[in-house]
């Protein structure tokens, strides 16, 4: 997915909650497991870092802020304070939503109004991408979700590390990540490395002439006769 299909999933949210969570994910690269137990007092403004706790491996990393992320959780957390009162460092950072109560005096009528519930998280986030990317008119893979995200995110970082001609471009995705072994990385982005750096050594670029005079050839009959 590229960046412009995600501008148009955040466009697409119908909730400021759902919003963040996309923006969390896009920005972040982190599963979908690890951004839902987040909680309000793992975002550090000030220091422009995320802490996060992660399961599979059982310890905690800093994630850095990106400037866009961080416009979007000041503006989430500005609407959730503005529903829920002042935030408690405990509560969930994307909080659930409290089941639909049957309208006053109508036994058989939900109540659709969408009631945050700070001390719950989110137990089935799938159904909020597919619903999100309906809207957007974005077809996802099927089974992929919001790992959609993180291999975009992965994507995206390793094309922008080989632009700004990083040599480690892998390596650094690999850290985004959380990546044990470089060869899972190598693996995770569907690319083959070397073939991709050979691509981009190559293409648009001179080979022969890389060194010399900026691409003169001499024609082989002046060189045949004598005159260079």
């Amino acid at each position: 997915m590229a960046r412009d299909e995600i501008l148009l999933l955040l466009e697409a949210a119908d909730h400021p909650r759902d919003r963040a969570l996309v923006a969390f994910l896009a920005n972040t690269g982190l599963r979908i497991s690890e951004a839902v137990h987040m909680r309000v007092r793992d975002v550090a403004f000030n220091k422009g870092e995320l802490y996060v706790y992660l399961p599979k491996t059982k310890e905690e990393v800093t994630v850095p802020l990106s400037l866009d992320l961080e416009r979007e959780l000041r503006e989430w957390l500005r609407v959730y304070t503005a529903e829920v009162g002042v935030l408690k460092r405990s509560f969930y950072l994307f909080p659930v939503f409290e089941k639909p109560r049957f309208l006053h005096g109508h036994a058989q009528v939900p109540n659709r109004e969408r009631i945050l519930k700070p001390e719950g998280w989110i137990t089935h986030p799938t159904y909020i991408i597919k619903d999100i990317a309906v809207k957007a008119g974005i077809e996802l893979d099927p089974g992929d979700a919001w790992h959609t995200l993180r291999r975009s995110f992965a994507r995206i970082l390793y094309d922008d590390c080989v632009d700004q001609g990083h040599d480690s471009a892998l390596r650094i995705v690999q850290a985004a990540l959380n990546h044990k072994e470089v060869s899972t990385t190598e693996r995770y982005l569907g690319l083959d490395i070397e073939r991709q750096r050979y691509t981009h050594m190559i293409k648009g670029k001179p080979f022969l002439t890389a060194n010399g005079d900026g691409g003169k050839i001499i024609p082989l009959d002046e060189r045949r006769a004598g005159r260079v």
